[in-house]
């Protein structure tokens, strides 16, 4: 099978599909990486599918939907009909270190409904994460909108680890006329979605992964973490250190991103309660704050920190915290600062369900 590099996007044998799939009803479709030639294409596939409430309103600007294609760790995949070489959909793979996220799947409205969307979506993510310009990448995530379970069954069926849900993760708005400054986040005021989170763990962060969990002794953290583990058997080696808080000062080492058009804060690492106090207070326009705080022994003041300021237990991600390339677990924290969430559209595979009943009970009055 003829293959596309991602670098020069060489042509390589007889054409540039890495992958192609036939159907029961005889048609084949090819998978491919775009060029910047495609941005019309992709661009009219989120038109169809959002109007304009994509969020990230770069996807409408074929300029600058070009230079996104043109970057070397974005990796944008199109599906074509091979019968009249029509593109039906497109995905978009981009690294970060050593972490991949799979998102952006697009159908066109007259291909869906017909098992299509399910099986692109799992051959696409098992032939990309087995090329080579992603041999350093040690884990792919994914979100999938809670509402549609036929995605969710096709990351599972990819190998793929359900590992979180958080309310209300991503908002349909337009903003192609948002123009942020530093603290002033899009107000949204469209629909909202929550996300079940899945990642598929490759072979190499098992090596990398510290096997000493540090948890608080909590229900709702149990509970995660033997959740976690009971998808894969790579964590039946653990050693688990339950403890109860110290009730000392904590210690604080951590950082802060922002995602403007979606209004997310991201805090990951130790924060001590003044710190925390003042994040809270500074972003409170904001539609989320996740935390993400590793499971060391560090991070048992931090745990306890989160539960008592309101945080909710939302997911549990696997190798997430890097120190010096020894890989440590996290817990997923999220806060409302307005109050506003919703858990009413999510709609889970059996497997998701166990999780999902966790957290829907730490929102209930």
């Amino acid at each position: 099978m003829a293959t596309i590099t991602k670098k020069g996007l060489d042509l390589q044998e007889e054409d540039f599909y890495f992958k192609k799939i036939i159907f029961k009803n005889g048609q084949q479709y090819g998978l491919r990486f775009a060029t910047p030639k495609d941005a019309p294409n992709i661009s009219s596939l989120f038109k169809e599918s959002y109007g304009y409430k994509y969020p990230y309103p770069y996807v409408y600007d074929i300029e600058l939907l070009k230079n996104d294609i043109s970057k070397p760790n974005k990796f944008w995949v199109l599906s074509d009909l091979l019968e009249n070489n029509i593109t039906v959909g497109c995905a978009l793979v981009d690294k970060e270190r050593y972490i991949a996220h799979a998102g952006s799947l697009m159908i066109k409205k007259d291909f869906r409904r017909k098992g299509i969307t399910t099986n692109l979506a799992a051959a696409g993510l098992l032939t990309v994460t087995k090329m080579p310009q992603f041999k350093e990448v040690l884990r792919l995530n994914t979100e999938v909108r809670a509402p549609l379970t036929k995605v969710q069954t096709s990351a599972q069926t990819a190998g793929a680890i359900p590992y979180g849900i958080i309310p209300s993760h991503i908002t349909l708005v337009d903003n192609r006329d948002f123009n942020f400054d530093d603290n002033h986040p899009c107000s949204h005021q469209n629909e909202e979605f929550s996300t079940v989170h899945f990642s598929m763990i490759f072979r190499t962060l098992w090596k990398k992964r510290d096997r000493n969990v540090f948890l608080l002794d909590n229900d709702d953290l149990i509970f995660l973490y033997e959740y976690i583990k009971s998808q894969t058997k790579q964590m039946n080696n653990d050693t688990i250190t339950l403890k109860k808080d110290k009730k000392n000062k904590g210690y604080e080492l951590y950082g802060v991103s922002k995602d403007y058009y979606l209004a997310h804060v991201k805090l990951f690492g130790y924060i001590k309660e003044k710190s925390l106090n003042n994040l809270i207070k500074i972003n409170k326009n904001w539609r989320i704050i996740i935390w993400k705080i590793p499971t060391t022994e560090n991070g048992i003041s931090s745990m306890t920190l989160a539960l008592k300021k309101g945080f909710k237990v939302v997911g549990y991600d696997i190798g997430f915290s890097n120190v010096n390339w020894t890989l440590f677990d996290s817990i997923i924290f999220a806060y409302y600062p307005n109050g506003n969430w919703n858990l009413s559209d999510v709609n889970c595979i059996d497997t998701i369900k166990p999780l999902f009943n966790m957290i829907k009970q730490q929102f209930i009055p």
